[in-house]
């Protein structure tokens, strides 16, 4: 009896059969352990107000300070004491607070105080905002982000939010 064209087929897709099944049997633990942190939220930042210390440390003049998580967490590790970004606080009056994220909302540059101008600087492309907050020039879409304040037994507590860039309404990341 010699090797017939069904004989030949049935071996062709036995072989293949078993040879994908081996590479699934391979690859799905490597595939789930890639894909794995597609289903979480990989860095987590708190969701509780960040203390920035007593209000009198504030004045009318803004004033730039490190926002500073306690502990962040990611899908693998978590770290103590990291530097979220950084926001202006200026005082308005005895118990009134304004805080302004200092990341430019065009494209996420540093953004600075200007105190000959009296108002932020982007360096980047040169986009400036009131004190206030509001645009004045260049080509950010918006002015600068407003971020929740509150203050609690004389301190401040900020909690960090951060907006999607190139777009003209804030909308969160």
């Amino acid at each position: 009896m010699g090797d017939t064209p069904d004989r030949r087929r049935f071996f062709k897709i036995a072989t293949c059969t078993i040879g994908g099944g081996l590479g699934l049997v391979v690859a799905a633990p490597i595939v789930s352990l890639v894909l794995d942190p597609l289903g979480k939220q990989t860095v987590t930042t708190p969701r509780e107000p960040i203390d920035l210390g007593p209000i009198d440390r504030f004045g009318r003049i803004p004033k730039r300070v490190d926002v500073i998580a306690p502990v962040v967490r990611d899908g693998w590790t978590s770290a103590r004491d990291v530097v979220l970004g950084s926001a202006f606080i200026r005082r308005l009056g005895p118990n009134e607070i304004d805080a302004r994220s200092a990341i430019c909302p065009h494209l996420g540059c540093s953004v600075g105080w200007d105190r000959d101008n009296s108002n932020y600087l982007c360096p980047c492309h040169d986009s400036r905002f009131s004190v206030t907050g509001d645009k004045l020039t260049g080509p950010s879409e918006r002015g600068l982000d407003a971020l929740p304040i509150e203050i609690a037994e004389g301190r401040l507590r900020l909690t960090w939010e951060r907006y999607q860039l190139g777009r003209a309404t804030k909308e969160r990341v």
